[in-house]
């Protein structure tokens, strides 16, 4: 599955456009087109393994391999950089998720909808109704209203 980029809509007005943005999974480059469409600065090269290249960058944006989120969330919290991932909705209530809450600063976003993720049906041309799970924005650093966040695409978001 890939991420459209309808999912940016939900974080991007909490981005700062002066930081250098990694994205680390990039697969139909979707986070990262939409990022510098709306004049995001992002770092990300096909050939480089991200947990053995670690470029310069200010934040690390991604949505994860689901069998990979809890080595993405300890890469991000070693790198002692702020980070934003896109990830199912039930993986809070992982031990080491729970963990997060408690010893650093994590925040979440919560989107009103569930995101559609493009599937291999869908590039076929298959009709896809509904994801079958609810995603949310699991992040540190960027300062958030409050600790749980629920957005509306259609608000301003601030």
């Amino acid at each position: 599955m890939f991420t459209p980029p309808i999912a940016m809509q939900y974080i991007m007005p909490y981005l700062d456009k002066s930081l250098l943005y990694r994205e680390c999974c990039y697969g139909m480059w979707h986070m990262a087109d939409e990022l510098r469409k709306n004049w995001f600065d992002v770092v990300w090269n096909r050939d480089w393994d991200c947990f053995q290249v670690s470029p310069e960058c200010d934040f690390i944006i991604t949505n994860p391999p689901f069998n990979w989120n809890k080595k993405f969330l300890s890469m991000a919290i070693d790198s002692w950089k702020p980070f934003a991932f896109l990830q199912r909705l039930e993986h809070l209530w992982w031990v080491e998720a729970c963990r997060l809450f408690k010893d650093y600063d994590i925040q979440i976003i919560i989107p009103d909808k569930r995101i559609n993720y493009i599937t291999p049906k869908m590039m076929a041309g298959q009709k896809v109704w509904w994801s079958p799970f609810h995603s949310i924005w699991i992040t540190k650093g960027l300062n958030l209203p409050k600790q749980i966040n629920y957005i509306n695409t259609l608000s301003s978001n601030k």
